[in-house]
């Protein structure tokens, strides 16, 4: 009998076979299930990390145009000086009232929403695993130089006054509840 003749015969498909090809699709199927949730949660951080991009643009418009004696936009983000905060009767503006002229409804960030969670916050005072909703919102820390000057952060409270030299870091919460930080930025 010559090579070119013999016809090879396999043998048949047991149950072993038909177990392991189901495996087989239950895996692949699976992976793709798992490789969309990924790409899923990956564009929603970035579209986070947009907004923390262009709020960090924004505080540093704010630093050039304290700087060069130009008003600020809004007008309740506007820090008060030294001299301003020696007046009689005088009102500073505090970080609540600059962060509600912000993300409020006619806002500069009036179109920001969470992308992680449908009624998500906006923002956040931190980062919390308790609180789901803060996922995916920016953080606003206070940022001062502790007793060996290294920097110390701490919780904006939203009764904070807005004091000209104040300094801040902008951070979005991810899906693990960890701080992305953007930047620092000066009042």
């Amino acid at each position: 009998m010559n090579s070119h003749g013999a016809q090879l015969n396999s043998p048949p498909l047991v149950g072993a076979d038909y177990v392991f090809i189901a495996l087989l699709i239950i895996n692949l199927i699976t992976v793709c299930y798992l490789g969309r949730d990924i790409f899923i949660q990956g564009d929603k951080l970035e579209q986070a990390r947009k907004n923390g991009e262009v709020v960090m643009v924004w505080a540093n418009q704010i630093d050039e145009k304290i700087e060069s004696g130009e008003s600020i936009d809004p007008k309740a983000c506007t820090p008060a000086s030294e001299a301003d905060l020696k007046k009689p009767n005088f009102i500073a503006n505090t970080w609540g009232d600059c962060l509600s002229a912000l993300f409020g409804p006619t806002g500069k960030f009036s179109d920001f929403r969470n992308h992680f969670m449908k009624d998500g916050l906006i923002w956040t005072k931190k980062c919390d695993r308790e609180h789901v909703q803060s996922k995916g919102a920016l953080v606003f820390l206070h940022l001062t130089s502790g007793p060996t000057g290294a920097p110390v952060l701490s919780e904006i409270k939203e009764s904070d006054a807005l004091v000209s030299g104040t300094e801040f870091r902008v951070n979005v919460c991810d899906r693990g509840f960890r701080l992305i930080k953007f930047g620092d930025a000066k009042l």
